[in-house]
């Protein structure tokens, strides 16, 4: 998300459920697309670009293909879940609603606080290259709607916002500045900022063992014998401990067959990887796995006696005033929330929405695409942690593109970030939602996308921000 043998264990072997399905309908196409859909977003919660696979998200969790999915559930049918709308209609007659201009009555109610705690600057129209080339990109993969946000500035205060939008949100419904969509590994970030914020307070260490506060981590094996105990909270933090994707066990996919939409703890996704052995050695090697992040949520709670989201409200989304950012668990998210897509036999439609609670801490954050724009720039500029901190945040420990060939493609993996061209941030995606935040410290630019469509290619935010950079340019 080379892992030897554990690779297959943590992947299911497998590939992209869309491209199946073009080379024609087979059998429970439907049922087995969805289930191949969640296990793949999982796998690898974070999108990616040319360069970098970058979410989160986020992934090649859609890298899979129907037998292999088959093989992942034990060869039995997945269940089937039915559409929750109507797919949106064909690009031509989408509404387009080109970046709102100040007034425009999408635009939020009211400003909320920056991490330097000034107001958030009006909404202006992106220029017309960009939100030309956002248009382009839509139409080319065949996205229901995306929304690019934009802000420039010095540090944590962003001094202008820029806004484009093109398709849906939801069936007959443009997307808008209240919308909600999903976060996917994105999420990763703002629980790594809180572990950091520990670390910053002395209530843990970076080079602590994660059985310190999580036990039962200990038990788990690697070549005959027990070997979790030797887990560092850093190695969780850079992907590096060996445990296996959750998402890949057999127990996990049994009962995701069982109840597509059923809900998850915490400590039963660590227990579906704490009951297999680790896929390396500790600290030998990078393997994306969402395992590390749920594990991290546990430890935060451990420290903290809160939930893990309740500890990033107090700690991020309050100070920060990203109202819109939450995690529902077991309930569905806020209204209004864009609808999930992806292609089949058919052509677009839409997905059921699963259970936040499947991501939990590796991916369960909803939000709007001003707020991701505002973390962004809180994450890049480093407004919630120590400098010293920060630094080590993004001083990259991996090569993902060649330590694990199935990971996020980031050109580097650091502390819960991950960085491409020299901007830093996080991406993700999977079941009809992918997303990207990236901050550029040399020039002070954030950048986010939201899109409700799971693309042909799962990297698709990246994609697309490897399509923007150079045009950025002229905002600064």
């Amino acid at each position: 998300m080379g892992h030897g043998t554990g690779a297959s264990r943590r992947t299911g072997g497998l590939r992209d459920p869309r491209r199946e399905s073009r080379r024609g309908s087979r059998p429970h196409a439907r049922r087995r697309r969805l289930v191949v859909t969640a296990i793949a977003a999982l796998v690898v919660l974070a999108a990616g670009t040319a360069a970098f696979v970058g979410i989160g998200a986020e992934e090649n969790l859609a890298e899979a293909s129907h037998p292999a999915a088959a093989a992942a559930s034990g060869g039995r049918d997945l269940p089937t879940t039915p559409p929750t709308a109507k797919a949106p209609a064909s690009r031509s007659t989408k509404p387009k609603s080109a970046s709102p201009a100040p007034s425009s009555p999408t635009a939020p109610a009211g400003a909320a606080p920056s991490a330097a705690g000034s107001a958030q600057p009006a909404w202006q129209t992106m220029p017309a290259a960009i939100a030309d080339a956002v248009d382009a990109y839509a139409e080319d993969q065949g996205a229901a709607g995306i929304a690019v946000a934009v802000s420039t500035g010095t540090g944590a205060t962003a001094q202008s916002r820029y806004l484009a939008t093109t398709g849906q949100a939801a069936a007959d419904t443009p997307w808008s500045t209240d919308t909600r969509s999903a976060f996917r590994s994105i999420t990763k970030s703002f629980v790594g900022t809180v572990v950091l914020q520990l670390v910053g307070e002395g209530k843990l260490g970076l080079d602590d063992p994660v059985s310190t506060f999580v036990p039962s981590v200990a038990q788990v094996q690697y070549d005959g014998a027990a070997a979790g105990g030797q887990i560092t909270v850093r190695e969780a933090l850079e992907m590096r401990t060996g445990l296996t994707e959750f998402s890949g066990t057999q127990e996990f996919s049994d009962q995701l067959d069982a109840d597509y939409t059923r809900a998850f703890t915490d400590d039963e996704l660590l227990g579906y990887a704490f009951d297999e052995s680790l896929d390396f050695a500790p600290g030998t090697q990078y393997a994306y796995s969402n395992t590390n992040y749920v594990l991290l949520g546990a430890i935060i709670q451990s420290i903290t006696g809160q939930p893990w989201d309740q500890a990033v409200q107090s700690r991020i989304l309050g100070p920060l005033g990203l109202t819109s950012v939450a995690y529902s668990g077991s309930a569905q998210p806020a209204a209004p929330v864009a609808t999930p897509y992806e292609f089949s036999d058919a052509g677009l439609e839409s997905l059921a929405q699963v259970s936040p609670s499947l991501y939990g801490a590796s991916g369960g954050y909803f939000g709007t695409i001003g707020d991701l724009l505002s973390w962004g720039r809180a994450l890049g500029s480093g407004a919630l942690v120590t400098p010293a901190l920060q630094q080590a945040r993004f001083t990259a420990v991996s090569d993902p593109e060649t330590e694990d060939p199935g990971s996020p493609d980031y050109s580097g993996y650091g502390l819960a970030a991950g960085t491409i061209d020299g901007w830093w941030g996080h991406t993700g995606t999977g079941l009809g939602y992918e997303s990207l935040t990236m901050y550029n410290p040399a020039t002070g630019m954030t950048i986010s996308i939201l899109i409700n469509t799971q693309l042909p290619n799962p990297n698709g935010p990246a994609v697309l921000f490897k399509q923007l950079e150079q045009r950025l340019a002229a905002l600064s």
